[in-house]
């Protein structure tokens, strides 16, 4: 699919997902691109009560399921939306700051913000402590939900891994070596994510894309892209098995190899903006982006063509992608059951008299094919003889 400015949708795109889009105004929407109209937007939430200080900041799952979202905004607020139901179930503010990361861990909902502040939301009491000013992203490790990694400005923010429980680091990142004039590099993790339980990766805006692996002593980056001609920006990241996705501030988006990380495997066009967040579907065929040019895409991996591009009219800030769900309410077959029932329950005596009683009635077809024929033609001769007879006369 060429690029163009309008909705379009490519026929090759044969996926079912839900995508969950969250904007710079506060709105929540869901789009579905497999239905009759693709290019629906579902609002989640009430326009009227938003206002500029509700820009959706961050976006997670709470479940493996994917039936639940963490949703942060700017103005401290955080609520969990109950995909099923399609409605906010709770809610609760956390300290100052907006909220960069969320997730679940041992069905505590933790909730971090820019400022370095991590709440874990207990009831009745919660747990608050500091991982260090300047805070960009955090994220909860889907294999073991002890851990937490997290990563910001300046070198005390590099990559750290959390031990939830106890509250402290047990991983520290090193940056790398020292440049030609041994001055440290900068550092500014924009994303940092869980690739398994002992690896770890992050993307940074000032260029560079490293993988980290926390098993041993090695505390550098194992592989890295950092090309040295590009004036590149990184801004988001996505893995799937052993490949990456990370979105750009110019040239859309790039895919990469963990093992071979030298240079970029894929590009994704199309983008006339930041690419503001980035997913990929649970069969790792298709990436979803959000862009700050009001479009959300869908980019097929492998041959890297756009199969689907929707204008959302807000700026959207974070996206989230599943597949779809059919739900089927159990409330129909139960009255359905119940039916049923009341007619087998209704027994009486007319039914059966009425039934007996056309049961010896004669029907239409008792009668033999061949007698009615015989019956029909002697009625015809008859007819034909009288009105003979009359001319005659």
């Amino acid at each position: 699919m060429k690029f163009s400015t309008s909705n379009a949708k490519c026929s090759s795109y044969v996926g079912k997902h839900e995508v969950y889009v969250g904007t710079h105004t506060g709105s929540f929407k869901k789009l579905e691109p497999f239905d009759d109209d693709p290019y629906r937007q579902k609002n989640l939430q009430q326009i009227s009560v938003l206002d500029k200080t509700s820009k959706v900041t961050c976006m997670a799952f709470g479940n493996e399921h994917q039936s639940e979202i963490l949703l942060g905004r700017a103005n401290r607020c955080v609520k969990v939306f109950n995909c099923s139901d399609e409605d906010t179930s709770s809610s609760f503010e956390v300290a100052e700051g907006e909220v960069v990361g969320l997730g679940r861990a041992n069905g505590c909902i933790v909730a971090g913000n820019d400022k370095g502040s991590v709440t874990i939301v207990k009831y009745p009491d919660s747990v608050v402590f500091s991982v260090g000013d300047n805070l960009s992203k955090l994220r909860i490790c889907a294999t073991d939900q002890n851990l937490m990694v997290t990563g910001g400005k300046h070198l005390p923010q590099i990559i750290k891994i959390w031990d939830l429980e106890k509250q402290t680091p047990i991983f520290t990142a090193k940056n790398v070596k020292k440049d030609m004039l041994e001055l440290e590099q900068q550092v500014w993790e924009n994303d940092v994510l869980f690739i398994d339980r002992n690896t770890v990766a992050s993307c940074s805006r000032y260029g560079y894309v490293r993988v980290y692996d926390t098993r041993g002593h090695q505390r550098r980056p194992v592989q890295a892209y950092a090309p040295p001609d590009d004036q590149l920006s990184f801004t988001s990241l996505a893995s799937h098995g052993e490949y990456l996705y990370a979105g750009t501030t110019t040239i859309g988006a790039r895919a990469f190899d963990i093992r071979k990380m030298k240079t970029h495997i894929h590009v994704y066009k199309g983008f006339t903006g930041t690419v503001t967040s980035i997913g990929v579907d649970s069969g790792g065929s298709y990436i979803f982006t959000s862009c700050l040019d009001r479009y959300v895409r869908i980019h097929n991996v492998q041959k890297t063509s756009m199969v689907y591009q929707c204008y959302v009219k807000s700026k959207p800030t974070q996206i989230l992608c599943t597949d779809y769900r059919e739900r089927v309410a159990p409330q129909e077959n139960e009255e359905d059951d119940d039916v049923v029932l009341v007619g087998e329950v209704q027994d009486n005596g007319e039914d059966s008299e009425y039934e007996d009683m056309f049961s010896k009635m004669q029907t239409v077809s008792d009668k033999p094919v061949k007698k009615r024929k015989i019956v029909q033609q002697t009625e015809a001769k008859e007819k034909n003889v009288k009105k003979k007879s009359k001319k005659v006369k």
